[in-house]
């Protein structure tokens, strides 16, 4: 593959559902970070060859989100702009298209992340198109049925992962301490100012939004052992252990490094190679370790190799899973806190996580990282990073 280099990224603060950000929509939330993406690379923007963003929660965006978010930025009006969904995975997705585009000889510089505002997710009225003469009628979150919920399975992520729990014999015990885990290291590495340099201000009518929001440093062990588990009756899964519903947004500028060389930009990391692997619906959890090895054995790496994982935290369950069956390293997995602590929002999480892998190798002088996430319907998407 063509030398892709990763110039720089750009993130939004993570918000709560109906906190900070809650005012924003998922295209004001993207043309914010292209803003602040385009302003701390300096690049032309007329050299910007294509843009990619995920959005999977899309009832009520509008007409291609990601093509709204270019016309709200900076960007000329005739920058092409692609939405891709292909659920928590969108957003690497967008990375890997990226890759591809420039790799193929078809562009030099792209904008690849996501954007999500699952605060305004509407609800849905099925079968009103016909109308309805007399009864009730039924209303859908679209949020659940388009982002947490598998049609093939027929059931909630949730449920699906407590399956998973059950079939590896995972305790809750251990779930909720990776939990507690991800909310400290998320608490103290916001207090430290680590994420400042990534993070992109949102101006709302209450002021900027700096930082991120969600962890719970205050949380216990007892307190997390008193929550209920929605999924199962005497289950592992509860609001604690689970991601957060969140809003955001991230992108990177990548290039044919050659290029960017000519033309004066620093590089802060390689994108590398990327991977995708699926099984069947209810197995989603366990793609995740398909995808590392996958990545990790066609690179001629091993777990050891790499210095950073970035691994979305759609579960606490499903990262012990992965941690456990790979062997990765505590100090080495999410060391910064993850989705647990801040939030998923799920098209706009590969995008910010992949800024936040740029950042920490050159805060960590790291070789190697990766970044990925589950994708619903039974798959995961992951790439490899290298400075």
């Amino acid at each position: 593959m063509t030398d892709i280099a990763l110039i720089d990224g750009a993130r939004t603060p993570h918000g709560e559902l109906l906190g900070a950000l809650a005012d924003d929509s998922a295209v004001e939330l993207g043309a914010t970070a292209l803003d602040g993406l385009l302003d701390r690379t300096g690049v032309e923007p007329d050299a910007v060859d294509w843009v990619g963003l995920g959005n999977a929660i899309q009832a009520g965006v509008g007409q291609v989100p990601a093509r709204q978010a270019v016309v709200d930025s900076e960007l000329p009006l005739d920058a092409p702009a692609t939405t891709i969904n292909e659920a928590s995975g969108s957003g690497v997705r967008a990375l890997a298209l990226a890759a591809d585009r420039i790799d193929a000889g078809r562009a030099e510089f792209v904008i690849a992340g996501g954007m999500e505002s699952m605060s305004n997710a509407p609800f849905l009225l099925p079968d009103y198109r016909e109308g309805r003469r007399h009864g009730n009628g039924e209303v859908v979150d679209s949020m659940v049925h388009d982002g947490l919920w598998d049609l093939d399975y027929e059931g909630h992520m949730g449920e699906i992962t407590e399956e998973m729990v059950a079939r590896e014999d995972l305790s809750r015990e251990e779930i909720d301490e990776y939990a507690l885990q991800s909310h400290r290291r998320a608490a103290e590495n916001i207090q430290e100012g680590t994420f400042d340099a990534e993070t992109v201000a949102v101006e709302t009518s209450d002021g900027l939004v700096e930082r991120d929001e969600g962890p719970r440093p205050e949380s216990t062990k007892e307190s997390m052992g008193r929550l209920p588990t929605p999924f199962a009756e005497n289950g592992t899964i509860t609001p604690g252990n689970a991601s957060k519903l969140a809003d955001g947004a991230g992108c990177v500028l990548l290039a044919d490094e050659q290029v960017a060389h000519e033309r004066g930009f620093g590089v802060m990391a390689h994108l590398v190679d990327y991977a995708v692997s699926y099984r069947p619906p209810a197995e989603f959890n366990e793609a995740v370790g398909d995808v590392i090895e996958k990545l990790l054995d066609r690179n001629d790496l091993s777990v050891g190799d790499v210095d950073h994982y970035e691994v979305n935290e759609a579960f606490a369950a499903q990262t012990v899973y992965v941690r456990d069956r790979l062997g990765i390293p505590e100090d080495r997995l999410n060391p910064n806190g993850g989705a647990v602590a801040f939030g998923h929002p799920i098209g706009a999480s590969g995008g910010m996580l992949a800024t936040s892998l740029a950042y920490a190798m050159e805060r960590e002088d790291a070789t190697y990282g990766l970044v990925g996430m589950s994708v619903g319907g039974g798959g995961a998407i992951m790439a490899l990073l290298e400075r």
